[in-house]
C-alpha cells in the first residue's frame, strides 16, 4: 500500500523556510578561468610530451569529482530509507551535488581518447584475463552501468525536488531560475505529488543503494585495479565505495557549513545536525580505515607476489613511499584523533578545516590508487599538469553544481519528516 503523508497542517499559519543559492557571476567567471587553467594545462602537458602524467591525473580526478556526486546521491537515499530525520535540512545540499552527473558521463566517455596510455593490458593482453580486460566489453559494460546508476539518481533528485518547486509555484513564491517550472509539468496539487514523490523515492533509495556498491565496485575493478592487470582484490571494490562515502561527507560536512553561514541557516542547520555529521564522519573514517587494514593484512600475510606487489611499489619504493605515509595520516589517524573530540564536530571553523583535510587527503588517495600504475618514473609526478587540471575540474565542478542549486530550494520544505516549517522566510 502507498504511504501518505500530511505536508502543512493548513489550520496554522506556518511560513516554509525559502532559501535558494544564489552564485555571484564573479565566482562563476571566477571557476571559468579555473576551466581555463585546466585546458591549459592539457596543453602545456601535450607540447612537453607528457602525455601519462595528463591522463592520470585526469582519470583521477574523474574518479574523485565523480565520486562525490555519488556519494551526495546515496547519503540522500539512506536518510530516506532509515526515515532519519536528524540530516533532513541537509539533505538537499548532499543530493544536489548529483547534478554533475551528466557531466560526469561526458567525463568518462572523454577516457576512450586515452585508452592505450592508461590500460596497458591493450597493447599487452593478459591472456588468462582476455575474456575480462578486452576494451570493448570493459567500456560498453561500464556506459551501460554508469547510464542505469546515474539515470536513478538523477530521478531520485527529480522526484525529491520537484514538490518544493510545485509548493513554490501554487503559493506564488518567486524561484529563482525560470528553468526550475521545467520540472513541474502536469502538476497535480501538493499533497498529491508529495505522496507520489515519497513513494517513488521509497523504491528509489533502495535501487540506488544496490546501483552504487555494484556500479562503483565495477568501476573500482575496470578503471583502478585493472591498471596493473596482475593484481586482485576481493576487498578492493568495497574499501573504493566507502571510501567514497567518506570524501562525500567531508563535502557535505564543508559545504553545509558554508551554506549555512552564507544564508544564515543556522536555525535549521543546527549545531546538532553538525555533531551528527561528525560522528558519522568519524564512523566512516574508522570503517574506511578498517577495510584498508584488512586488504593490506590478506595480501601481506598470504606473501603471494602477484599480490604484494602492489603493496610494495607504494610503501616502500620510490618515489610513492613517503605519499603512502602521508595519506595513511592525513585520511586516518589525524581525523580519528582530532573528530574523537565534541567540540571539534559542533563547532564550524575546527569542524570545516578537518573536513577541508579529509577531502585534499582522500584525492592524494585517489591518486595513490591510480599513478604508480602509470608512473614508472623515480620523480614525483606532481606539479603544473596535474595542479592545472585538478583546479580546472573543480572550476567545471562549481559551474554545474553552483548553476544546479539555483534550480531548487536549498532546504527540502515538503519532506514530510523536516521539522524546520515552524522557522519564517527571511
Amino acid at each position: 500500500m502507498p504511504r501518505r503523508f500530511i505536508v502543512f497542517d493548513k489550520s496554522q499559519n506556518i511560513k516554509p523556510v525559502v532559501k535558494f543559492i544564489n552564485v555571484e557571476k564573479k565566482y562563476f567567471l571566477t571557476a571559468a578561468i579555473l576551466v581555463l587553467v585546466g585546458v591549459l594545462g592539457i596543453i602545456y602537458g601535450i607540447i612537453t610530451g607528457e602525455i601519462i602524467r595528463i591522463w592520470q591525473v585526469y582519470l583521477v580526478n574523474f574518479l574523485f569529482f565523480s565520486g562525490i556526486s555519488m556519494a551526495g546521491i546515496v547519503f540522500a537515499a539512506i536518510l530516506n530509507l532509515t526515515n532519519a530525520k536528524w540530516g533532513r535540512p541537509i539533505k538537499r545540499i548532499a543530493e544536489g551535488l548529483a547534478v554533475f552527473l551528466p557531466v560526469s558521463f561526458i567525463l568518462f566517455l572523454i577516457i576512450y581518447f586515452g585508452r592505450e596510455t592508461i590500460f596497458s593490458w591493450i597493447t599487452e593482453p593478459v591472456h588468462e584475463k582476455e575474456a575480462w580486460l578486452n576494451f570493448p566489453f570493459m567500456f560498453s559494460r561500464n556506459i551501460i552501468c554508469l547510464s542505469g546508476l546515474y539515470f536513478v539518481s538523477i530521478w531520485f533528485l527529480y522526484n525529491s525536488v520537484r514538490p518544493d518547486i510545485g509548493f513554490l509555484s501554487e503559493n506564488n513564491i518567486p524561484l529563482l531560475n525560470d528553468r526550475s517550472s521545467l520540472l513541474i509539468k502536469n502538476w497535480k496539487g501538493i499533497e498529491t505529488e508529495v505522496n507520489k514523490s515519497e513513494n517513488n523515492k521509497t523504491v528509489l533509495s533502495t535501487v540506488v543503494l544496490l546501483a552504487y556498491c555494484l556500479v562503483f565496485t565495477l568501476l573500482a575493478f575496470d578503471l583502478v585495479m585493472s591498471l596493473d592487470p596482475h593484481w586482485y582484490s576481493t576487498l578492493f571494490g568495497v574499501y573504493f565505495f566507502i571510501g567514497n562515502l567518506y570524501l562525500g561527507l567531508a563535502v557535505i560536512a564543508v559545504l553545509s557549513i558554508i551554506i549555512s553561514t552564507k544564508l544564515k541557516l543556522t536555525e535549521c542547520i543546527t549545531t546538532k545536525i553538525f555533531h551528527d555529521l561528525g560522528k558519522l564522519l568519524f564512523a566512516f573514517c574508522i570503517l574506511t580505515a578498517d577495510f584498508f587494514y584488512s586488504q593490506f593484512l590478506v595480501i601481506w600475510y598470504g606473501n603471494m607476489p602477484e599480490e604484494t606487489e602492489y603493496i610494495i611499489l607504494r610503501i616502500k619504493q620510490a618515489p610513492w613511499e613517503n605519499l603512502s605515509w602521508i595519506v595513511l595520516i592525513v585520511c586516518f589517524v589525524l581525523p580519528f584523533l582530532i573528530l574523537i573530540f565534541r567540540k571539534v564536530k559542533v563547532k564550524p571553523v575546527p569542524f570545516f578545516i578537518i573536513s577541508c583535510i579529509v577531502i585534499i587527503g582522500m584525492w592524494f588517495e585517489r591518486f595513490l590508487l591510480v599513478a604508480p600504475a602509470l608512473w614508472h618514473e623515480e620523480i614525483f609526478p606532481f606539479g603544473i599538469i596535474e595542479i592545472s587540471i585538478t583546479l580546472g575540474f573543480f572550476g567545471l565542478f562549481f559551474i554545474v553544481t553552483g548553476y544546479g542549486f539555483s534550480l531548487f530550494p536549498i532546504i527540502p520544505i515538503t519532506d514530510p519528516m523536516l521539522k524546520v516549517r515552524n522557522f519564517t522566510n527571511n
